[in-house]
């Protein structure tokens, strides 16, 4: 499974934005810059996790994004939602056989199979947070910075 550009970046992006020491505001362009990310896009990102109050944006000189929630809130479901939607890998009575499932066996399986693993895998998104993510992220930089020390 791959996850889309948009939901990395949105992943990459909150991180930044709750692992760096700096507190204030964070603008576009430097979040596009220290995360080596095209900024146009990261601005679409942005955009949809302001409107999923995940992050909120001040204006003029001092201004920013900012996380708009607690860090130990945000899951990487909410994030995923943000960006991509519901999480759906299978809709039975989707497309032109609306009555698949009921006649079609194979199709009732599958369908109960991507069931299982749409709440499996919401369940492993939902107990990740921003907070864990950056704990495992600071606990790695511990580590390499230690090995690296003379």
């Amino acid at each position: 499974m791959k996850f889309s550009a948009r939901f990395e970046y949105a992943l990459l992006t909150l991180l930044h934005l709750k692992c760096e020491p700096d507190e204030g505001p964070v603008s576009g362009k430097a979040l596009a810059e220290s995360l080596k990310l095209p900024y146009r896009f990261l601005e679409q990102i942005l955009a949809d996790l302001k409107r999923s109050g995940l992050i909120r944006a001040a204006r003029g000189s001092q201004g920013g994004y900012r996380l708009n929630r607690d860090p130990a809130d945000i899951s990487v479901y909410d994030i995923y939602v943000a960006t991509e939607g519901q999480f759906q890998p299978w809709d039975c009575g989707a497309g032109d056989d609306k009555d698949g499932c009921g006649s079609d066996h194979n199709k009732c399986v599958i369908s109960a199979f991507y069931g299982d693993f749409r709440s499996t895998f919401i369940s492993l998104m939902k107990g990740y947070t921003l907070n864990t993510l950056c704990s495992a992220a600071q606990s790695l930089k511990r580590n390499q910075q230690a090995v690296t020390a003379p």
